[in-house]
């Protein structure tokens, strides 16, 4: 008995859209927020060459990390070591961001929040793709993105995209016992077979 699998890969290439909402994030991703957490971890490691008495502690109330993450950021921009405040000094100062290492935070904050942004904008592109060509699977559409198809899943649902339906290999064997029992073919390519039975319809 011959029986029709699902069809064979779409041959599906992303839209304009698609293509541009992908760069945008790509570009945040590996250039813009980089780019400003690097000039902060900088600024950070300038802080305490400035600063001896500034300890990590300290620095870290005012930061998105703990001293220990801090501690291992400036491990190679050759920050020296801290000074204990002296009581002879009187009352040690009370720390606040210099007005540079706020603007530098504020800068990576903001690529933060473009990273977000340009993520929920491609992932709902991914969405809309899925919408628009219901015989394409995850998989298919992951063959584009720098994700998994499980991950291309996750955005599905969270979109409410329609379920995917799983595409066969192009030829599968279907066996019973032990016992192979009926072949499932690609449809296209079936009914180009001499003798091909014109009662098997698409499925």
């Amino acid at each position: 008995m011959a029986t029709t699998d699902s069809p064979p890969a779409s041959g599906y290439q992303p839209s304009d859209q698609l293509r541009a909402c992908l760069a945008a994030w790509t570009k945040v991703v590996k250039e813009t927020e980089p780019q400003a957490r690097g000039a902060l971890e900088a600024g950070i490691a300038q802080e305490l060459r400035d600063d001896r008495q500034l300890t990590l502690n300290v620095l870290a109330q005012h930061l998105p990390w703990t001293a220990e993450m801090l501690r291992l950021l400036m491990a190679n921009r050759d920050v020296p070591p801290r000074e204990r405040h002296r009581q002879a000094e009187g009352e040690a100062p009370v720390y606040t961001l210099s007005e540079r290492l706020r603007d530098l935070l504020a800068a990576w904050n903001l690529a933060v929040d473009d990273e977000k942004k340009a993520r929920a904008e491609l992932e709902r592109c991914i969405a809309d793709e899925l919408k628009a060509h219901p015989a394409l699977t995850n998989a298919e559409m992951a063959e584009h993105l720098p994700w998994s198809q499980e991950q291309v899943r996750v955005i599905a649902r969270a979109h409410n995209v329609p379920r995917r339906r799983k595409r066969g290999s192009d030829h599968k064997l279907i066996e019973e016992n032990g016992v192979p029992k009926a072949v499932t073919v690609p449809y296209d390519w079936y009914v180009q077979q001499p003798g091909a039975d014109p009662a098997i319809v698409r499925r």
